[in-house]
Order: structure tokens, then C-alpha cells, then sequence
């Protein structure tokens, strides 16, 4: 399918790609947007979601919710470098029966349950806890990583791949669920949902970064799904809520409307953030200081492109890529001073996350 494209100014001078993770095939696109197409495929494990780039720019960290495993891919060459397990492989189902075959296959060795449950091995496909959120330490040694089956919080040494510590947090009231982590300076951000579906009360939770103590709590919307850290605290979309909230320690959290399904989010400028509103098919453009939100459909040429998830900016910061994880997907060239669709070019459905980096 060509790619749909708007009159635009000119393009960035920073020569650069963008990586999208592509849950639906195990996954990540690397895509030219200059010429606005996929140069090749980048096969990391199952149901790639978040990515996180390391700050010298030369790794992208893929989470894989199926394989229950953390995938490292060099940016220069374009490969996954290595693979690190979220969790130990188990040695027994939940309900207490042996699992032969991982004695088997001697799985106990491997560094990604994609290495044997994968689309043609073993079965099911998806498989082990469920890691979700990452999040980098500040000395870029340490990955943090949120599990929503068990509601865990583990940290992976870089260093050897390994996982130094593993953690169940507490629930609050019902919520269970570590749906994403983020550090904020010198703190952890947790936030905590039910499990779903559900519209009881979920919570953000402040950690010591070193210690894991609790620091402080609050309460947020429904289903919180994303945490942004800002230099003014960690913003939160709330995704059942239709809002995003703002918190900071030990004060109460700032509310914020958009429209139906906020997902991801992206600092777009001082005091703005453009929110990714997955059940309307639209952006918002939300400035923190005055509360204000602008929405845009995300539209081009008559075509509607549905489930924005997340987004990422272009090194001059003039324009946003986004993720439009409909079962056709595109990934969307988005101005931010006009506020319009510029260019959609053709991914895999049911993609989700992006990074930009650099092209040497």
C-alpha cells in the first residue's frame, strides 16, 4: 500500500529512523520516514510493547510481554544484541504439577521464553508474567521493569543481563496490578490498577529508587496506563477516566480531561503534552499550566486512522510519529504547528511503541 502524504515544509536535517514495536508479528519495524517506509523487520520476541532508548543513543530496550523477557537492540547494526529474562523460568504450573518439557529442553538456560514458545515451537505462545512497564536507572546501569500478572517490580543488572531483585508490591484495595513504571529523579513511580476490566479505584505509588521504600500514594482514575515523567511530577493517563493527572509526593494530584481512551503521552514543549487517545481516534494538546486541551482527529485525505497508542519526537522537535494500532497500522507523520497529519505510512497492525534514533 503507498503511503498517504500532505504538502509539508521541509523535512528534519538530522538523518534519523524510527523504531515501532509490532506486537502482532514479534517484531520491531525500522522505518525511513524520509522516504516513508519500512527498510527491515527486527524479529525480538513475543508481543513487543514499550521501548525505552538508552541516553548515549546506542540501545533500544524492547519489553516482550509474551516471552516474558527484555530484548537489547544496537542501533547500529540493527540486531538484538541480547535478550534478558524478566523472571526465572518456572519449574511448576500454578497448580503445582512439574513442567516436564522445561526439564526437557533444558529452558532453565535460555534468556527469553521466545527461544522455545515461539510461532512455531511450543505452545501457548504467550507465556510467563507479563512485563510491561520499563524504566532506566539514572546511571543508565539498571533496567526497572513493572509485571502486571503478579504485580511485581524487578531490576536487571546490564551488566550480566541478570535480575538483582524482584519485589510483589502491595496492593491497594483492589488495585494489584504494576501496569507501568517510570523514575522521576531520584524516585520510582508505580502505577497500580485492578485487574481488568474494571472501573474500581486504582493508585500511583512513589518509591526510593534505591531502597523501594514508600514514600507517598494517591489515588488516580480508572485503569492508569502510562506514566510520563516531567519535570513536574509524573503525569498519568488514565485510560477508562478520559483524563490524565498530574502527580507530585505528598499533594493532591492535578486533573486533566481529554478525549475517550488516553494512552500514551509525549512532552511536545515546556508545559505541553499531546496524549494519544486511543478509543477517539484523536490527539490532544494539553497545556500544564493552564489546564487547556485542544483535540485533533487524526485524519488525512478522507482516511480515519484509529488506536493512536504512543509517539515519539523528531530530533528538531518539530514534528511527532505516531502509532496508529488499528489492524491495518500506520505509523502517522504528525506537525505540531499545524496540528495535522502530514504523512501515514504503512506498519504492521497492532503496533504500539517508538523510538527515534539516530542514522549513522
Amino acid at each position: 500500500m503507498p503511503f498517504l502524504v500532505a504538502c509539508s515544509s521541509a523535512w528534519p536535517r538530522d538523518a534519523h529512523l524510527v523504531l515501532v514495536s509490532q506486537a502482532g508479528s514479534s517484531t520491531v519495524a525500522v522505518i525511513d520516514p524520509r522516504q516513508g517506509k519500512t527498510l527491515q523487520r527486527i524479529t525480538v520476541g513475543g508481543l513487543p510493547h514499550r521501548m525505552v532508548l538508552s541516553p548515549d543513543g546506542s540501545k533500544v530496550y524492547v519489553v516482550l510481554v509474551g516471552s516474558q523477557a527484555v530484548a537489547e537492540v544496537d542501533v547500529r547494526s540493527l540486531a538484538v544484541t541480547r535478550t534478558f529474562l524478566t523472571a526465572p523460568v518456572p519449574e511448576r504450573r500454578a497448580d503445582g504439577s512439574l513442567i516436564q518439557a522445561h526439564f526437557d529442553q533444558d529452558a532453565f538456560t535460555q534468556t527469553t521464553c521466545f527461544a522455545c514458545h515461539n510461532p512455531g515451537g511450543a505452545k501457548p505462545f504467550i507465556v510467563g508474567e507479563r512485563p510491561v512497564g520499563i524504566a532506566l536507572s539514572s546511571d543508565a546501569s539498571r533496567l526497572f521493569i513493572s509485571h502486571i500478572r503478579q504485580g511485581r517490580l524487578s531490576e536487571i543488572s546490564l551488566k550480566d543481563g541478570a535480575v538483582v531483585r524482584s519485589q510483589d508490591l502491595p496492593p491497594t484495595g483492589a488495585a494489584s496490578e504494576a501496569a507501568d513504571v517510570a523514575r522521576v529523579g531520584s524516585k520510582l513511580v508505580v502505577a497500580l490498577r485492578p485487574r481488568q476490566p474494571s472501573t474500581e479505584a486504582s493508585a500511583v505509588r512513589w518509591l526510593d529508587a534505591q531502597t523501594w521504600q514508600t514514600l507517598a500514594e494517591a489515588p488516580t482514575g480508572a485503569d492508569p496506563a502510562f506514566v510520563l515523567p516531567l519535570e513536574e511530577g509524573a503525569l498519568v493517563s488514565n485510560f477508562e477516566s478520559n483524563t490524565l493527572s498530574l502527580h507530585t509526593p505528598g499533594a493532591a494530584p492535578r486533573l486533566f480531561t481529554v478525549t475517550p481512551g488516553p494512552l500514551g503521552m509525549l512532552r511536545v514543549g515546556k508545559g505541553q503534552v499531546l496524549s494519544l487517545n486511543y478509543y477517539s481516534n484523536a490527539v490532544s494538546l494539553l497545556n500544564l499550566e493552564t489546564g487547556e486541551s485542544q483535540s485533533y482527529r487524526l485524519e488525512l485525505a478522507g482516511q480515519t486512522f484509529v488506536n493512536p497508542t504512543h509517539a515519539a519526537l523528531s530530533p528538531d522537535g518539530r514534528l511527532a510519529y505516531i502509532v496508529s494500532s488499528g489492524t491495518e497500522g500506520h505509523l502517522l507523520v504528525f506537525d505540531l504547528k499545524s496540528s495535522r497529519v502530514l504523512r501515514a505510512i504503512p506498519i504492521d497492525g497492532l503496533s504500539f511503541d517508538v523510538v527515534v534514533v539516530g542514522r549513522k
